[in-house]
């Protein structure tokens, strides 16, 4: 990751010290004095400017465009404010500022910029910050405590728990903003995704209270629910089914499966017989036909994934919606199609900086640090007259996103660029992968528009995770 340090004081040289080597620093400051020796010092700083960090001309000369955080850290106000503004203006979206002046803060929070008040942990907040920007947290020193704020993001496994949960030793939840009204939580009260938290606890707990809320343990498919849902429609291969079923729970944490079959099935208790799993399995067979049964059992809230052969639907419906992207619309949890392409070693994400594709993303992430597999990303570019905007405006755009999404994760993705019809393009890179897992954003389609999610879905030759809530 670039980052564009304007200053180079004290809370500059603290914070180079805290930041690791796969950060590229560039600083600027009119006084040579100060940067001398900083590049022997520090081995991420990449260079240094002698020049006015307010001045436009210097900012451009620098590339401050092509960087990912820009910092404005000299000691005035007015300087810091110049910077922060030319900086928004060339399209940086992670701004922070040294506010000397509480009067000023209005100002910075104007033009989209983060401002940080006071000296003592100033460094150690930056460096929270630039840790992961989706939590915004900050911390201030208290004497011998800190007081922290965090967003509550909808992956944190405190979701749907108490406020007991987040009564530690070393922290305690004080209070919660809801909705702009300030709550006193009492043990019971149930926090909720969007609700910031305001937080207690022992100097330098950042770490351990992140690892804590995401409790550092996969939570794909945890995170919808704890069971899995097998439904055998007819046509299907029951027993390589099972096979892959079997390969993702005994790779995540699962803790029971329900088989979903028809009477005209026959008995599968043999094929299940052969399942190494200690989890409990519980069949229902239904009358007539299981596609049938789907949306109504695929709606109950313990299941985290169903999985099932492709299929489609008749004629008729399949004109008036897309078969499998509508059925994942449907249901409460994430749609497995699958084709018996496991072990899952490479997984395919389309990706157009959509919150579903980043969500999708953010699940492709999870699996692969349970299956120990790869991720790679792709970015299909559209002609302008499709898309209607220019192309390497919007590729600039989605690829930066990827590599924000890239640090945030803390993962390596390969990036393969592509150009033309996305279901073709996607279609064709899937045959190298064991799963793709792509986000859905809309459930119907055109009059006489095809669904470019359902025929992704439909053509890819590997087995796809389908994620629309």
């Amino acid at each position: 990751m670039k980052v564009l340090i304007c200053g180079a004081g004290k809370v500059t040289r603290h914070l180079l010290a805290r930041l690791g080597e796969r950060w590229l620093v560039t600083l600027i400051d009119k006084s040579e004095a100060k940067l001398q020796g900083l590049t022997f010092k520090f081995q991420n700083v990449q260079k240094m400017i002698a020049a006015d960090g307010s001045s436009p001309v210097t900012l451009d000369d620098a590339g401050v465009a092509d960087f990912d955080y820009v910092l404005a850290l000299t000691e005035n106000d007015k300087v810091n404010l110049a910077i922060c503004d030319h900086a928004g203006s060339q399209g940086v979206s992670h701004l922070l500022a040294l506010v000397n002046e509480e009067e000023n803060k209005e100002k910075f929070q104007k033009i989209g910029a983060r401002p940080v008040l006071g000296s003592t942990m100033l460094a150690k907040s930056i460096h929270h910050y630039l840790q992961d920007p989706r939590i915004n947290l900050m911390s201030l020193s208290l004497g011998q405590a800190e007081i922290m704020e965090m967003d509550v993001a909808d992956h944190f496994q405190v979701v749907g728990k108490g406020a007991a949960s987040l009564i530690n030793e070393d922290w305690r939840l004080v209070a919660i903003l809801r909705e702009n009204e300030l709550l006193f939580p009492n043990p019971e009260t149930v926090m909720e995704v969007g609700d910031r938290l305001v937080i207690v606890g022992q100097p330098d707990t950042f770490k351990a209270l992140c690892t804590h809320l995401e409790c550092g343990v996969p939570h794909f498919p945890l995170g919808y629910g704890p069971d899995l849902l097998l439904a055998l429609l007819p046509g299907s291969n029951h027993e390589e089914l099972i096979k892959e079923t079997m390969h993702l729970a005994q790779n995540t944490k699962v803790k029971s499966l329900t088989v979903l079959s028809s009477k005209e099935e026959g008995d599968i208790q043999e094929t299940l017989g052969t399942w190494t799993q200690t989890i409990d399995i519980k069949e229902v067979t239904v009358e007539g036909n299981v596609e049938d049964y789907l949306e109504k059992i695929g709606s109950k809230e313990n299941y985290g994934l169903m999985v099932l052969h492709p299929f489609e639907a008749s004629l008729l419906v399949s004109l008036a919606r897309p078969t499998l992207i509508s059925l994942a619309h449907s249901i409460s949890c994430p749609l497995l199609v699958a084709r018996q392409t496991h072990p899952y070693e490479r997984i395919l994400v389309p990706f157009n900086a959509t919150n579903m594709a980043e969500v999708a993303l953010g699940i492709a992430v999870d699996l692969a640090r349970q299956f120990a597999a790869e991720v790679a990303v792709t970015v299909v570019e559209e002609p302008e007259f499709i898309r209607g905007v220019e192309e390497e405006e919007w590729t600039e755009t989605v690829s930066k996103r990827v590599r924000e999404l890239a640090h945030i994760h803390k993962f390596h993705f390969e990036v393969i660029m592509k150009r033309g019809n996305p279901v073709k393009e996607v279609v064709a890179l899937a045959k190298d992968f064991n799963l793709m897992v792509m986000g859905s954003t809309t459930r119907e389609k055109g009059l006489f528009s095809p669904h470019v999610g359902e025929h992704m879905a439909q053509d890819v030759p590997c087995s796809v995770l389908i994620i629309a809530k």
